[in-house]
């Protein structure tokens, strides 16, 4: 029988070999946690019965929520971030599906979480690393140029580190920019940053949960290796037409939601534009510059219906871009770029009963970029990108109180479009990299998990991941000699097999529940990746190319251990953690030496070089939930490294994001019923990279002679940002806030990268060398922005 056939055999038997309920008396309970004004469900609400708090659940993305507990007279208790909490009496004889609905707090500090409840998690889940991170929290931080993002409030976590200043761009435990699975209603999102990674394609208005795993992902997570974020989009109000918006620096923003059909339909629609151009254009069109040529935009969108208490169905899309142009002033050279993300999800959630729900979803993704650009009569074309296919359908199962199996399977199927340009002279003559084709893969992943109490303190997760990916034609194998000239070919036909590569992926880990206060968690993970990013930049910038594992590049491979220690203090008011984790990389790709990037005629991955990485750190978090006063403190000490047998002479080097000290103090206050203030500081030791150690002179010109890869530390990065909010009058139906924020505070030069600068003459001994630092935002910048609603 073949290997796989195990798999599935063991997939069904675990499904039937569980443990009876306890006793006959059990029953189950379950339903939604809807919004009380405006029907939306609510994801990351914590439903529990206040006589046994060990009986309880934390809603899904669906706002569904599912226990067991025997018969009797209850209080069932509901809370969520951002909602008043509620109490209500419960007799449970039989079983039961019940919905809840929570009223919206008023903007009122004492309610508002800097991120997720710690204490209904930590009884009902094992996963480590895994935050929610609540909307309100998120528009209550400073912001640059007024734009609440998502991701800038992700970077202020322990463990995770930005991918330079100014920049959304984000490395967690020691993983590169490719290794996080970022999703929107569970498309992935290839390239989620506007303006160069300075703001990220997320508009909150349009968002309703954010959930970040670091590592520890459960085994239906799966295609990276550092962590996801799993970003959900607002459903739309069931009952009340309304209009969000606001109107900032360089961008504004509009969403308008409300009922199709009274509690069954609804939808939301949300853009976003720059308009910066808009403004200024009319003013520069006769100057040398002819006007502001960049701006970008975004749509989001999403329909939602109840077709019975038993079936949603909801259409997702979002369509991001980003347009510039740049000319010189002589006009010898002009060119126009572009690149964006647009996606669309299908989606039935269906309960065959209170123990066995299942989500079905088709999903499509694609990122594009291309730049055209003409030169004293030469032009030139460069495209790149990415388009998913997929489908999956996930099952939740929860047989008796002490076990929650979830397993599905999932398909897609993706076509790359490596780095391919054309050029084209004054007389006529074309040249293009016709040798590099689109590259087409198959990807394919079932999955199995329990999460099962073997005592009333010990709750163990066992997850088991096999995942398939096909490299498929039309694709031409090259073989070179030493001159990198032609020699042979082999050539494989549409959908001929290419190359295969499967993979275990198990993931284990456990809760010990300590006290009431009190956890200790540990976790082991293995991971593989098929999907590969290599760049030579410091941010994931549009250039960047994906490439497929194939008959040239083999998958990466992670290996983590982590354990912690999980406390609240003074009735939750206090939570702080202590994690430790050792992680193992392999097949990690770099450019070989002495690439440098420009057309080529040959496929990207005969360039790359792969080697093993390792990164190791502890974290601690310490956060205070409620009061006036709020916060949270995160650090991280860490050490990442890389060894390639091809670079640096094979000796290990420091990773280009490995920092060894990384520090994030958060806090807001509410002064009064108007006026709450936000502010954030971080420091980080400075970023590794290459530098000349040495300078000689050739034939008058002056060379470098650089130091071991990754040798020298730019400076440290620290900055303090500051806000504060004032709430407006409410006029009829209106309701505003202006939000005031200042990025650097103190004006800190932060470096962004330096460069070497020499000036003089070589034969006169006049060179002088210099090197320089270039910061991003190198002073105080000053915000504003005016949010409303309209309801």
């Amino acid at each position: 029988m073949p290997k796989s056939n195990y798999f599935f055999i063991l997939l069904l038997g675990l499904l039937f070999v569980v443990p009876p309920a306890v006793a006959q008396q059990l029953h189950t309970l379950s339903g939604r946690v809807l919004d009380a004004n405006s029907g939306e469900t609510l994801a990351g609400a914590a439903v529990s019965l206040k006589e046994s708090p060990s009986a309880g659940a934390v809603t899904d993305a669906a706002g569904r929520y599912s226990f067991v507990a025997p018969t009797g007279r209850y209080t069932l208790v509901s809370r969520s971030i951002g909602y008043d909490a509620k109490e209500q009496p419960l007799q449970l004889t039989k079983n039961t599906f019940l919905d809840i609905t929570l009223s919206p707090t008023a903007y009122d500090v004492q309610e508002v979480q800097i991120t997720a409840e710690r204490q209904p998690p930590m009884k009902e889940t094992a996963v480590m690393g895994q935050l929610e991170l609540p909307l309100e929290t998120i528009k209550t931080l400073p912001v640059l140029f007024g734009e609440v993002d998502i991701m800038r409030t992700v970077q202020l976590l322990p463990g995770v580190k930005s991918a330079g200043e100014g920049s959304t761009g984000f490395y967690v435990r020691g993983g590169g920019a490719d290794q996080n699975l970022v999703l929107l209603d569970q498309a992935t999102v290839y390239n989620p940053g506007h303006l160069f990674n300075f703001f990220s394609v997320f508009n909150s208005d349009a968002i309703g949960n954010t959930t970040l795993i670091k590592g520890n992902m459960p085994a239906r997570y799966g295609g990276r290796l550092s962590s996801v974020l799993d970003i959900g989009m607002k459903e739309g109000d069931y009952s009340n037409f309304r209009a969000d918006g606001g109107i900032g620096l360089i961008a504004s923003r509009l969403s308008l939601q409300g009922p199709i059909v009274e509690d069954k339909a609804s939808f939301i629609l949300s853009g976003r534009r720059t308009y910066v151009d808009v403004l200024l254009n009319p003013f520069l069109q006769n100057t040398e510059q002819g006007g502001v040529p960049y701006h970008f935009y975004d749509v989001n969108g999403k329909l939602s219906f109840r077709a019975s208490d038993k079936d949603k169905l909801s259409l997702s899309g979002y369509y991001g871009r980003d347009v510039g142009a740049f000319t010189l002033s002589d006009g010898r050279f002009t060119s126009e770029f572009f690149w964006g993300n647009n996606s669309a999800t299908a989606r039935w959630d269906h309960a065959f009963s209170d123990k066995l729900e299942m989500d079905v979803s088709a999903i499509m993704s694609n990122y594009d970029f291309q730049f055209t650009g003409n030169f004293a009569g030469f032009s030139t074309i460069l495209k790149t990108g990415i388009s998913d296919y997929s489908t999956q359908v996930n099952f939740n199962y929860k047989p008796n109180v002490r076990h929650h199996l979830q397993y599905g399977m999932q398909y897609t199927y993706h076509i790359l479009r490596p780095r391919t340009g054309e050029a084209a002279g004054d007389a006529g003559e074309t040249f293009g990299t016709d040798r590099i084709r689109n590259k087409y893969g198959h990807e394919a992943a079932i999955y199995l998990s329990d999460d099962f109490y073997v005592t009333d303190k010990l709750l163990l997760s066992l997850g088991l991941r096999h995942s398939y990916f096909g490299q498929t034609g039309p694709f031409t194998l090259y073989q070179f000699n030493e001159n990198q000239v032609v020699t042979g070919s082999t050539n494989y036909g549409s959908g001929e097999s290419v190359a295969s590569y499967r993979s275990w992926e198990p993931r284990v880990s456990l809760n010990y529940e300590l006290s009431n206060n009190a956890a200790l968690k540990a976790a082991f993970t293995k991971s593989a990746q098929y999907l590969h990013l290599v760049s030579n930049a410091y941010t994931t910038l549009p250039l960047d190319v994906w490439v497929p594992s194939s008959a040239l590049v083999e998958p990466q491979f992670s290996t983590q251990y982590a354990i912690g220690y999980f406390r609240s203090m003074k009735d939750n008011q206090y939570e702080g953690s202590v994690e430790v984790y050792y992680k193992d990389l392999e097949n990690q790709l770099e450019y070989r030496e002495g690439f440098s990037p420009g057309p080529s005629n040959r496929d990207l991955e005969y360039e790359f070089v792969s080697g093993k990485g390792k990164s190791y750190g502890v974290e601690l978090f310490l956060r205070k939930n409620y009061g006036s006063l709020q916060g949270w403190m995160g650090y991280t000490l860490s050490r990442t490294t890389r060894n390639f047998p091809q670079l640096n002479e094979g000796n290990t080097f420091p990773a280009r994001y490995d920092r060894r000290h990384d520090l994030s103090l958060v806090g807001s206050y509410k002064y009064n019923d108007r006026w709450t203030f936000g502010g954030s500081f971080v420091y980080g030791t400075g970023e590794a990279t290459t530098m000349p150690e040495r300078r000689y002179f050739l034939e008058g010109t002056v060379n470098y002679r650089y130091g071991d890869r990754n040798s020298f530390r730019m400076e440290p990065t620290h900055r303090l940002d500051l806000s504060a909010t004032l709430e407006g009058k409410k006029w009829k139906n209106i309701e505003n806030s202006w939000t005031f924020s200042v990025y650097n505070v103190y004006g800190r030069k932060n470096p962004y990268l330096y460069y070497i600068d020499n000036e003089g003459d070589a034969f006169d001994s006049s060179v002088k060398l210099q090197a320089k630092k270039v910061s991003i935002v190198p002073f105080p910048l000053p915000s504003v922005t005016l949010n409303f609603s309209w309801k």
